[in-house]
């Protein structure tokens, strides 16, 4: 059976408050399983969080927008 943590002890993993690890696990941001009206999250679930590729990583173009003459005005 994996080690389940709480909300502090993955708060001092990633460096952030408690609220915050529930915040984002509420939404669906960081994987975690409510048992009753606590947070648990599994420690192997926890590290493949921290090791999955961010958007920082990839190379995507960003959309260019022309503007008119106008808004150059002002």
């Amino acid at each position: 059976m994996d080690k389940l943590l709480t909300p502090a002890e993955v708060g001092e993993i990633l460096g952030v408050h408690p609220k915050t690890v529930m915040r984002l696990a509420a939404r669906g941001e960081l994987p975690g399983r409510r048992v009753g009206r606590y947070w648990r999250f599994a420690e192997k679930n926890i590290a493949a969080w921290i090791d999955r590729p961010t958007m920082a990583g990839l190379a995507f173009e960003v959309p260019t927008v022309a503007l008119s003459q106008s808004h150059l005005a002002r």
